[in-house]
C-alpha cells in the first residue's frame, strides 16, 4: 500500500511529519510529492524538498493533503486539477488535514458531510458544504478532518492498527474504541 502525502506551499509541517510517521510504523510505503520537486518551506518555517514531483510520482492507493495556507488557490491551480483528475480513479482513500477540505472543494472534488476546524468552516459553509461538529467524516472515498490528530486517527481507523500502536502513539483513548467510518 502506497500513500502519498501531498506537500503544497505553507503546509501544516505537523500534520504531514505524523502522517509519514504512522505510515511508517504501520509498515505502509509513504512518500511526499509536491506541484514540483523543488523544496518548500511550512508553516512553522521548516523547509521540506519532496520526494517527487506530481508528474513523476509512483502510483498510490493514498492521498493524505495536509492543511496549510492557500489551500483554495492550490485547488483552483490547472497543474493540481489535472494530476487530481488523472488520479481521482486509482485512488481508494484520501485524508485531509486542518483546512485542505478547500483544496478539493476548488478541484471540485468534495461533495457530502465536512468536518473542518473553525477557520475553515465559514468558507466551506460559504461555498454550500454541510460543516459537521465531528472529529472526521466520511463521503465516499474522502476523509475530511479537522486536522493534526485527527487526521492521524483517520488514518489509523482505516488501517485498523492495533490499541498496542495506538498507545505507543498516545492515541488511545481509555474505555472506547473509534469505529473505521
Amino acid at each position: 500500500m502506497r500513500v502519498g502525502v501531498l506537500l503544497t506551499p505553507s503546509f501544516l509541517e505537523a500534520e504531514a511529519a505524523l502522517v509519514l510517521e504512522v505510515c511508517r510504523l504501520l509498515g505502509l510505503e509513504a512518500f511526499t510529492l509536491a506541484k514540483a520537486r523543488h523544496s518548500l518551506e511550512g508553516q512553522a518555517g521548516a523547509v521540506w524538498t519532496p520526494k517527487f514531483a506530481i508528474s513523476g510520482r509512483p502510483q498510490m492507493e493514498a492521498l493524505v493533503i495536509p492543511g496549510g495556507a492557500h489551500m483554495s488557490r492550490m485547488g483552483r491551480d490547472p497543474v493540481v486539477q489535472g494530476w487530481l483528475e488523472e488520479t481521482w480513479p486509482h485512488l481508494q482513500a484520501v485524508f485531509l488535514g486542518a483546512n485542505a477540505s478547500l483544496l478539493l472543494a476548488e478541484a471540485g472534488h468534495l461533495s457530502g458531510p465536512v468536518a473542518a476546524p473553525p477557520l475553515a468552516r465559514q468558507d466551506l459553509a460559504e461555498k454550500g458544504f454541510r460543516v459537521v461538529e465531528a472529529p472526521l467524516a466520511w463521503h465516499d472515498k474522502v476523509c475530511s478532518t479537522r486536522g493534526y490528530l485527527d487526521l492521524v486517527r483517520a488514518v489509523l481507523d482505516w488501517r485498523l492498527a492495533p490499541s498496542e500502536l495506538r498507545q505507543r502513539l498516545g492515541l488511545l483513548e481509555s474505555g472506547r474504541e473509534r469505529s473505521r467510518r
